[in-house]
């Protein structure tokens, strides 16, 4: 009972410091000509009813910027009965992106096609991406390949925890049979489908979230005296993963870690067996007093047991992968690669000019795994970042591996 009077003098004391805090009575939007008032609400800290807390009201500013839809967020406060109307002010982006798809490299190899990507389709943050390219990667005994690609993710459906992702792409190249006994055309095809849900407090893009699905892979192979394909495989799984990332507009801070775990059973709907793990973790730093400047730390690991005869599910090299390698010059079913990255504004806040560094490693199986063997290159690049999209990053630069034979090597895509 002693406890009795020091709660009445705190709870006096909470009340006497909220009076002067107008209750929040109304939230606005301007500037949504596309985004639905409820993507924006559900990221937000503050409600209707609360007080009109300063540091909540920024936060939940910063929220609504942190979905990545807009290149300026801004909010006030207009007195009126009872309270205040917080007005949340937003530049949209374009959301509707079709780009082509042009590369080429010094040994040949080239692709072609085009890409449509819709962010925030129906202004609920659900995003499309369809994919068409023709390429020729130089394979010994591999033609001029198809790829098609399509995807859809609809996070917090129904404005609930939970989003739906689904994915298809197929891959289609014609293949030389060995002595020269012509061509057979193999199809590679993949189809998937997500549920996940989020488990923290707060802005739902934000926080822990868990996912389950089930991924469905498929070869085959058509054509007169094409080898057996070996066949299909259905795969559940499961994925755990976390966001703590303040967008800048033209930098980040914070934290994204992705991990996933796969596996089929051979006989169980499936024509041989695997397990697959990834994992990948990022860091972003704020470093100095000059704005976007930051320091960038990435950690990438993944292995695959069993799994399709003579098809690695990795590689290492390329434009975005140790860049000063060419793509894919060591293939297997491990992988790690770690990298560090220090950006810095050129000028213009969208331009920035950046050191890169990269080591890790690929090998034929997870038993194999060891450090004996590190490759490691270093680069420099500008990088330039389009505001007026959603997650719109390119770059171009110049990387040299290290401890290894070969010039350097210039590289350019997107980030």
């Amino acid at each position: 009972m002693r406890r009795l009077p020091w709660l009445l003098l705190l709870a006096s004391a909470w009340a006497q410091a909220e009076q002067g805090v107008p209750a929040i009575r109304e939230i606005a939007f301007e500037g949504n000509d596309t985004t639905r008032p409820r993507t924006m609400l559900r990221e937000m800290v503050v409600t209707v009813g609360d007080p009109a807390d300063p540091e909540k009201v920024e936060r939940s500013r910063q929220a609504v910027q942190d979905l990545g839809l807009f290149k300026e967020v801004s909010v006030r406060q207009e007195p009126i009965d009872g309270g205040v109307r917080l007005v949340f002010r937003v530049r949209e982006r374009w959301y509707v992106l079709p780009t082509p798809r042009v590369d080429a490299k010094a040994g040949g190899e080239y692709s072609y096609g085009a890409q449509v990507v819709w962010n925030n389709l129906w202004g609920l943050d659900h995003t499309l991406r369809v994919i068409w390219e023709r390429e020729d990667n130089k394979e010994a005994g591999v033609g001029l390949q198809t790829n098609h690609a399509f995807s859809y993710s609809a996070p917090q459906v129904f404005d609930s925890r939970y989003g739906v992702g689904v994915s298809a792409s197929e891959i289609v190249r014609p293949t030389d049979l060995p002595g020269g006994g012509g061509t057979y055309e193999e199809t590679l095809q993949y189809l998937s489908l997500g549920l996940t849900r989020n488990l923290s407090e707060g802005p739902r893009s934000q926080g822990w979230s868990i996912g389950a699905g089930l991924g469905w892979f498929n070869q085959e192979t058509t054509g007169p005296g094409a080898p057996e394909p070996y066949g299909s495989a259905t795969a559940p799984f499961a994925s755990v993963n976390y966001r703590d990332l303040r967008l800048r507009i033209y930098s980040e801070e914070g934290v994204v870690f992705r991990s996933s775990l796969q596996a089929s059973a051979k006989d169980w709907a499936s024509d041989y067996g695997f397990v697959s793990y990834n994992g990948r973790y990022a860091r972003y730093l704020h470093v100095g007093q000059a704005d976007h400047q930051t320091l960038h730390f990435f950690a990438e690991l993944g292995a695959r047991l069993d799994g399709p005869p003579d098809e690695d599910a990795y590689y290492l090299g390329g434009d975005s992968l140790l860049r000063g390698y060419d793509k894919e010059f060591v293939e297997g079913d491990a992988v790690y690669r770690v990298a560090a990255e220090f950006a810095r504004p050129l000028h213009w806040r969208w331009l920035r000019w950046v050191l890169i560094a990269e080591a890790g490693n690929v090998f034929e199986r997870p038993q194999d795994f060891t450090l004996g063997r590190v490759y490691t290159s270093v680069g420099a690049a500008l990088r330039l970042r389009l505001s007026w999209f959603v997650n719109v990053e390119v770059e171009a630069g110049v990387a040299i591996p290290v401890g290894d034979d070969g010039g350097a090597r210039f590289f350019a895509g997107a980030v």
